[in-house]
C-alpha cells in the first residue's frame, strides 16, 4: 500500500508541474529574401487629375516594403485651353516628364540634378508610360513623377494624367 501511495503521490507531483509550465510560444525568425506576394495587392492610382505646369510640377509616390514588381504606368496630355473651343494640344504645348527615385528628385529639386532619372521622356504633348520600378527592400520606396515646362509655346501647360502604381506584371 505503501508502495502505491508513493507511486500516486510522485504521479500526483509530475501532473502538477506539467500544469504549471508555460507553453512559450516559438518565435518567429525574419528571413529577408520572405517577400510580400505582390500580386495580391491592389494597384494604387496616385495620379488622375488635370493641373497646370508653370516649370515644374512634381508628385510622390511610395512603394511599400517588400515589394518584388513594382510598376507605373499611365498617360498623359498636355495642352492650353482656348474659350469657346476645343484645347489645343499639339508641339507648343509639349512637356517633359520624368520618373525619379528620392536622391535624383533631390539633386533635380536643388539645381544639380543635371537631368538624371529612371525614365525621361523629351518633350511632347501627349505620352504612355510603363516602367518597372526596382524591387523594394526592408523600407518603402520614394519616388516622383514630374512634369517639366519646354520651353516655347504657352508660358502655362495644363496637363491630364492618370497614373497607377501596381504590383506584378
Amino acid at each position: 500500500m505503501r508502495k502505491l501511495i508513493s507511486v500516486l503521490a510522485v504521479s500526483l507531483f509530475v501532473v502538477l508541474l506539467a500544469c504549471n509550465k508555460q507553453h512559450q510560444a516559438p518565435k518567429e525568425s525574419s528571413n529577408p529574401l520572405d517577400r510580400i506576394d505582390s500580386s495580391h495587392q491592389k494597384p494604387i492610382n496616385f495620379l488622375h487629375k488635370t493641373f497646370t505646369v508653370k516649370k515644374s510640377a512634381q508628385f510622390p509616390i511610395e512603394v511599400p516594403a517588400h515589394t518584388v514588381i513594382p510598376r507605373v504606368h499611365g498617360t498623359f496630355k498636355s495642352f492650353v485651353p482656348r474659350s469657346g473651343g476645343d484645347p489645343l494640344s499639339d508641339d507648343s504645348t509639349d512637356v517633359g516628364f520624368l520618373l525619379m527615385n528620392a536622391e535624383q528628385f533631390a539633386d533635380f529639386s536643388h539645381g544639380h540634378g543635371g537631368g538624371t532619372a529612371l525614365y525621361n521622356v523629351e518633350a511632347t504633348h501627349a505620352h504612355e508610360v510603363e516602367f518597372v520600378l526596382p524591387p523594394s527592400k526592408d523600407d518603402p520606396e520614394k519616388y516622383y513623377v514630374v512634369f517639366v515646362n519646354s520651353p516655347g509655346g504657352a508660358p502655362v501647360k495644363s496637363v491630364q494624367a492618370d497614373f497607377t502604381l501596381s504590383f506584378g506584371y
